[in-house]
């Protein structure tokens, strides 16, 4: 059960959901007492081989997030609403494989308090779970850093495998950080085959959302949130909602890009293919 001050931050930064609900936003809070977290049933990355993944150390006035997102140009990070609302600064590291590591050559570094979220994000429904964070000045590309493509055009991406990855919880026990990034590979499900999982994925799934099967034991988890899920090399989804229980073998949520590529196009120098 939420205590009463954490209920009041979850209504202020719109990071909770309801405290009876099947869902949360996998996203760490430092306020309250759980550990920084990973993807669940996953396998550790190699060093730099997902270089556009990037992790946000976020300040709000009264508490202080971890998130992930995706470098979308040299000036942009993608990631999720629910983790930009409200907040006073980034600090946004790139380039990162062992997030506990300072001394990584491969690092860059910025500092930012410029954002904007999807006007219509709403924490009610789990939809419009977007926002974009602009670097003070340009990020330098190279073979640790680089952009991700994003997703154009009708394709629904069911049956493609996908492809999350985060510094998230690997077990719903876990105590502390895994420091390394992981990922995780599974089916991304058509929505319908989605809703169909259970009752409250038929209430929540709309057409913004997209899901990647939970087959396995396998998903996002708090820590993850505004991290990419990438399918065929572009971006498909940006990580947004997942089952209470990270080990519950449930499909895990995205927000679909490509029912943003306007709102990205007129927030961003994002160009689109």
């Amino acid at each position: 059960m939420l205590t009463s001050s954490e209920t009041n931050l979850c209504t202020k930064y719109t990071g909770c959901l309801a405290q009876n609900s099947k869902f949360v936003f996998p996203k760490e809070r430092s306020s309250v007492n759980s550990s920084a977290l990973e993807i669940v049933g996953g396998d550790e990355a190699s060093p730099n081989q997902f270089p556009y993944q990037v992790a946000l150390y976020i300040e709000y006035d009264l508490v202080s997030a971890f998130c992930g997102g995706s470098l979308v140009s040299s000036n942009y990070v993608l990631t999720a609403a629910h983790c930009a609302l409200g907040a006073i600064s980034f600090d946004v590291i790139l380039g990162a494989h062992n997030i506990s590591d300072n001394s990584e050559p491969t690092r860059q570094r910025s500092t930012t308090s410029k954002y904007v979220v999807h006007p219509d994000w709403n924490s009610t429904s789990l939809t419009n779970d977007l926002a974009l964070i602009e670097l003070e000045t340009p990020i330098t590309l190279n073979d640790f850093v680089s952009v991700v493509s994003l997703a154009v055009g009708n394709n629904s991406f069911a049956d493609s495998e996908g492809t999350a990855c985060g510094w998230g919880k690997t077990t719903d026990s876990q105590v502390g950080t895994t420091d390394v990034l992981r990922y995780e590979t599974s089916i991304i499900l058509s929505n319908d085959d989605c809703k169909n999982v259970d009752s409250n994925y038929e209430e929540e799934i709309k057409n913004t959302h997209l899901c990647l099967a939970g087959d396995g034991i396998k998903s996002i988890c708090k820590g993850d949130s505004g991290g990419p899920l990438v399918a065929d090399n572009v971006q498909v989804g940006i990580t947004s909602f997942s089952y209470r229980s990270c080990e519950a073998g449930k499909p895990s949520v995205f927000t679909r890009v490509t029912e943003f590529t306007q709102w990205i196009q007129e927030n961003s120098d994002v160009i689109f293919a």
